[in-house]
């Protein structure tokens, strides 16, 4: 089955993301991790209780998508709740959270609006800036470094590719918000009309993520010149000859800020720009792009300074067009369709193989027998006529198969299908196999729903703290220990 968690911009804190996501970009090594440590201890059980079941996999696939706004995991999973768990263990080793917390953060759901969800991210119909195009991006690298490990399946490569084909014609067919652009320019966009105007402007660029690329490109197309750049990496020089930009000399970032009349602060390691430093800059405006934000808290409230954070970039409902909107959804929703008629006549697929298997064999049990009696001319017509007659036979049932399966009716067609021929095809994948007994049976196209049932406080946003102690906060209210954070890193995609 089809099966999604997301922790997401729509019902968290940017800075609760922030938390969630370090350590993503081992994610998918620590579910491998999580799922082989549940085989095996199913394993040692089975080993003393004969009567319980062995650890079959519950995981046949999953990709993971963590971008400044998101962190989702996709699964082809035989059984829900387990890999819910799996996914939950994973994201509190690598995130560091307690574990409640991290179910605190998660929505979970199972087939189609996990279908209609993907596609909907994919054409940036979910995104902070509606319409913004580097989401597409990320999801494409999200799913071709799950297929590069082996971690795809057949599923798992018709959803993400349904996905791109979405996103392709609403950005053709239906451009809505910031039109494909990305959300680079739509703030540039914003610090050109707080400058008035960014021609002859001294530009700060802090980090060397794809958000400073981005940043990068977009100033050398508006005409943008004078750009310097700053690593706290040590990968400034490197960035500044691939763009054609200047680079920051050792301990001079203090006079760097002073200069810039727009800084573009993007690293994602953490505050490493403080109040002090902009002190004597004057008229400032600082993009703060990071999931992870450069800017101690107070730059904001400095007097000449104007910060424009993620959250700033939202795009105004009535700046949307709604035909294009309406348009969009409509796209979303056929290639949903398309998508689930299409696994429904894969699930009838092992039975027609199969039907097909036995009548070939008959087929050739019969010519073997004719061509003892026979040789010749004569023997390769009448073969010839048995499989014209044995194809015209298949015809109809292989046709019917394929409309009962568009019409959601593959489960009735398999079983029918075992009760005239005999032939038991539950275990190739076109029934309901055993593995989906007991209570995931009656799951079926669950909703979003949160992990446990709980929704996380969005006033948390609100309060004047860090976001790790705010988080430890509700840990500890709900009996838990500490959350222990793990070490910044430069934020290299948003």
């Amino acid at each position: 089955m089809l099966v999604a968690l997301r922790a997401t911009h729509e019902h968290l804190d940017l800075e609760v993301l922030d938390a969630l996501t370090r350590g993503s970009e081992s994610l998918s090594t620590a579910i491998d991790e999580v799922h082989a440590e549940l085989i095996a201890r199913r394993d040692e059980a089975a080993r003393e209780d004969p009567l319980r079941a062995g650890g079959e996999a519950v995981l046949d696939g999953w990709v993971a998508v963590s971008t400044c706004n998101r962190l989702e995991v996709y699964l082809d999973t035989s059984r829900f709740h387990d890999g819910v768990d799996i996914v939950i263990d994973a994201v509190t080793r690598t995130s560091g959270l307690d574990r409640d917390v991290v179910a605190l953060c998660f929505e979970a759901a199972m087939d189609t609006p996990v279908t209609q969800h993907l596609y909907e991210v994919t054409a940036g119909l979910r995104s902070l800036v509606l319409g913004e195009a580097e989401i597409a991006g990320q999801i494409r690298t999200a799913y071709e470094a799950a297929r590069s490990e082996g971690r795809t399946t057949s599923m798992l490569h018709d959803l993400f590719q349904h996905a791109f084909r979405a996103q392709k014609r609403v950005t053709t067919q239906a451009p809505v918000g910031a039109a494909g652009r990305s959300s680079a320019a739509i703030a540039l966009d914003r610090a050109d009309i707080d400058l008035g105007g960014l021609a002859g402007r001294s530009v700060l660029v802090v980090g060397t993520g794809a958000y400073a690329r981005l940043g990068v490109a977009e100033l050398v197309r508006r005409g943008v010149t004078a750009v310097r750049v700053h690593s706290g990496s040590g990968r400034a020089s490197g960035f500044a000859a691939r763009h054609g930009v200047d680079v920051v000399p050792e301990g001079g970032l203090d006079d760097a800020i002073r200069a810039a009349d727009l800084v573009l602060a993007c690293s994602g390691r953490g505050t490493t720009l403080f109040p002090e430093q902009f002190l004597t800059a004057g008229r400032t405006v600082v993009l703060d792009l990071a999931l992870h934000s450069d800017l101690h808290p107070l730059v904001r409230h400095l007097k000449g300074i104007t910060v424009i954070g993620l959250a700033d970039l939202q795009l105004d409902p009535g700046d949307t067009d709604s035909s294009a909107l309406t348009e969009a959804q409509r796209i979303i929703a056929e290639t949903v369709e398309t998508f689930r008629t299409q696994q429904e006549v894969r699930r009838v697929d092992p039975a027609m193989a199969a039907l097909r298997r036995e009548v070939a064999d008959a087929a050739d049990g019969e010519i073997d027998r004719l061509r003892r009696e026979v040789s010749g001319e004569t023997a390769d017509q009448l073969e010839r006529s048995v499989r014209r007659i044995l194809a015209k036979v298949m015809h109809a049932p292989s046709a019917r198969a394929r409309q009962l399966a568009e019409d959601g009716q593959a489960d009735a067609y398999v079983e029918a299908f075992h009760t005239i021929f005999g032939i038991d095809i539950s275990g190739s994948g076109g029934g309901a196999s055993p593995d989906r007994a007991g209570e995931d049976t009656q799951l079926e196209a669950v909703d979003w729903m949160r992990v446990d049932r709980t929704a996380l406080p969005r006033d948390l946003a609100a309060q004047s703290v860090p976001e790790m102690a705010r988080l430890a906060r509700v840990a500890l209210r709900q009996g838990h220990g500490p959350v222990a954070p793990s070490p910044p890193t430069e934020q290299t995609s948003p």
